[in-house]
């Protein structure tokens, strides 16, 4: 029988890991629970539209409620502790959050395609726009951001250091996006990088700013724009979409893969260049603390 006693470094170790995964599990019981009970209302006659922003007010409140009791039972510490803190947005970053899609959807528009626009009524337009802003944009970008850059990076941060904190959170979100649909090989590897390069970007930006708020603007502002039923941009179209713009190529690199165009090499050029101006704002407030 091993009767080796765990050492305090190990039990820190433990305890972060399953943080993590309860975050995980959390954000996942909190976003069918919020999604089943804005079925309701639809269920019983009214517009899908009611019920989009009816989960998409429900789904923040209960996994924040949930974040709250794992951070105080799991690390001992506050929301706030996990930069979960007042909703505050920094110039620099709220600007961010609209150029760096632009970016994108500028790029992707220059390349060969076509717009094929489905016709849709005044009820489906409607359930898509509140889908997308309301829910996909706002509510998801917050949620995961709470998750990922907050409470998931704060406990590895406790046992590991921020270099660790930064990277595992930014590809454990990368790979959550795969579980969205069957991927091939090729494109799950485009993902994983993609996904991981903007992890890392919504990392730093948390850093910089001492908050999960300005990452989950950002996040929610590109959810809108290349995550949602308003637009897409991709080698085929969407029923489902309002605006759909087909790309000529069939070059994943171009269109994204079967994931789409967030994968694409453009979006993560685009990354790349908000990654630079996190780090370079990050070393500024980094050398005016110590100068303090």
């Amino acid at each position: 029988m091993d009767n080796t006693k765990k050492t305090p470094s190990t039990v820190a170790a433990w305890r972060a890991a399953v943080c993590a995964v309860l975050a995980i599990v959390l954000m996942i019981i909190s976003q069918l629970t919020a999604f089943f009970l804005g079925s309701i209302p639809v269920v019983m006659g009214l517009p899908q539209a009611v019920g989009n922003v009816i989960s998409a007010v429900l789904y923040p409140l209960f996994a924040l409620l949930a974040l709250k009791l794992l951070c105080g039972v799991f690390l001992g510490v506050k929301l706030a502790d996990c930069r979960i803190t007042r909703y505050k947005i920094k110039p620099v970053w709220a600007a961010a959050a609209f150029i760096m899609p632009s970016i994108v959807v500028g790029g992707l528009l220059m390349t060969a395609g076509h717009w094929e626009n489905p016709a849709l009524d005044g009820k489906q337009i409607a359930a898509l726009v509140t889908q997308s802003v309301f829910l996909v944009g706002l509510a998801v970008g917050s949620v995961e951001e709470a998750v990922f850059r907050g409470v998931i990076m704060k406990a590895l941060e406790m046992r590991w250091g921020k270099w660790v904190a930064v990277i595992v959170p930014s590809v454990l979100f990368a790979a959550a996006h795969a579980l969205n649909g069957k991927l091939s090989l090729v494109s799950f590897i485009q993902l994983l990088a993609a996904g991981s390069v903007v992890g890392v970007l919504f990392s730093l930006v948390t850093y910089e700013s001492g908050s999960i708020w300005p990452a989950a603007f950002m996040h929610s502002i590109w959810n809108i724009f290349m995550a949602s039923g308003i637009l897409n941009i991709s080698d085929e179209a969407m029923e489902n979409c309002i605006f759909n713009y087909v790309l000529e190529t069939k070059s994943p690199l171009i269109t994204g893969g079967e994931f789409g165009a967030e994968a694409s090499v453009v979006s993560i050029i685009a990354y790349l260049i908000f990654i630079a101006l996190a780090a370079v704002l990050l070393k500024k407030k980094t050398e005016r603390s110590e100068k303090a």
